[in-house]
């Protein structure tokens, strides 16, 4: 135990100055991007906000992992992160729509470009900073999803910074205003749909719906598969967090069959540990047939001895 939580503080605070470095270089592509005119920064300003939005949630998601369960929040606060993330991808969602309006304007009223060593200065800084969180993040991107999206999105806001310097290398070479607005409505669409992902999962988890990867009729089946159960019922399949599922189920045998609970119960929660992914089972053991109808009781009846 004292070995994870180690690992748990390194992870902290590396994602801690992560934060740090990226709200000083958002705060800085917001300013030049205002004081020079370039809309491309500011949408990639917005952009790398996003990035510190998941970074936040990623250490949000180590925090809340160390605290225990309580009699009133018995899982404890593992949707914290789910809930700020849809509240953030909502925002951005907005933003991104700001963006595509004043991209509508630059593109009807193109304007020039001013102080340009500043916004290039800037964004050169920024895509330093992109690697360098790049670099922090990637031994740990395996550890977890919040990692791995921390991870996966500093690595994507890296290639954005690039582009955003092109681009404004190739504008003042070439004065093809033109370029801002095509590199504006780019990133907002980059907004739209990392937002949207964030945004179905969330949905997805406050719906307890079945999380993606895990198929409902194999757990079904896997679990019919186990010596003495006859069939499953009332199978529920739920995220507890964005990397967390839980299930719960009725479990039929024969009468006789009773004084094997223990053993079936342990087996069944081994399968869906080791073959799923599931980590927080709960199995009820019944005999007899379940007589309601609906599909999570007459999913498939057929008998297994």
């Amino acid at each position: 135990m004292a070995h994870s939580h180690v690992h748990a503080q390194v992870s902290g605070r590396k994602l801690f100055w992560t934060i740090i470095f990226n709200a000083v270089i958002t705060l800085a592509e917001f300013l030049a991007g205002l004081f020079s005119g370039y809309l491309a920064l500011l949408a990639d300003a917005v952009h790398n906000l996003s990035d510190v939005a998941a970074l936040v949630l990623a250490w949000f998601g180590v925090k809340g992992s160390q605290l225990p369960p309580t009699k009133r929040s018995t899982y404890g606060y593992k949707r914290v992160e789910v809930m700020t993330a849809f509240i953030s991808a909502v925002s951005l969602v907005v933003i991104a729509v700001y963006i595509l309006w004043e991209a509508y304007h630059r593109f009807i009223d193109p304007q020039p470009l001013t102080h340009p060593w500043l916004f290039l200065t800037v964004a050169v800084i920024g895509l330093a900073g992109n690697l360098l969180s790049v670099w922090l993040l990637y031994g740990d991107k395996g550890k977890s999803l919040n990692f791995k999206t921390a991870f996966l999105h500093m690595a994507f806001d890296a290639l954005s910074s690039v582009a955003v310097i092109a681009g404004g290398v190739v504008i003042l070479l070439t004065g093809w205003t033109i370029i801002d607005v095509i590199l504006s409505v780019a990133i907002a669409l980059m907004i739209f749909w990392s937002s949207y992902l964030v945004i179905k999962e969330a949905v997805l988890i406050f719906l307890e719906a079945v999380p993606p990867g895990i198929e409902f009729d194999k757990v079904h089946a896997a679990i019919e598969t186990i010596p003495r159960v006859c069939h499953v019922h009332d199978l529920h399949i739920w995220s507890l967090s964005s990397h967390e599922t839980a299930l719960s189920c009725h479990v039929c045998l024969e009468e006789e069959d009773l004084s094997h609970g223990a053993e079936v119960i342990r087996e069944v929660n081994r399968l869906i540990r080791d073959r799923f992914g599931i980590g927080h089972g709960t199995v009820q053991l019944e005999f007899g047939e379940c007589t309601r109808s609906g599909v999570l009781c007459n999913h498939d009846t057929r008998r297994r001895y």
